[in-house]
């Protein structure tokens, strides 16, 4: 999944995605060959887990 579906999907802006892939919240979030960023399942998780702990989940 791209960073602008991720942003749609669970409410938060591209530059938040990317913020947390920079300070390791997202490790190792894969690229494709034009390095566009590919979150995989388990990043989605980890998103959801963040948000959780931000109380940004109901």
């Amino acid at each position: 999944m791209k960073t602008a579906e991720m942003s749609k999907i669970y409410g938060m802006s591209a530059d938040t995605l990317r913020y947390y892939e920079r300070i390791d919240l997202l490790p190792d979030v894969t690229r494709n060959p034009s390095g566009i960023r590919n979150y995989s399942e388990q990043d989605c998780a980890r998103i959801q887990f963040v948000k959780c702990m931000r109380g940004d989940e109901q």
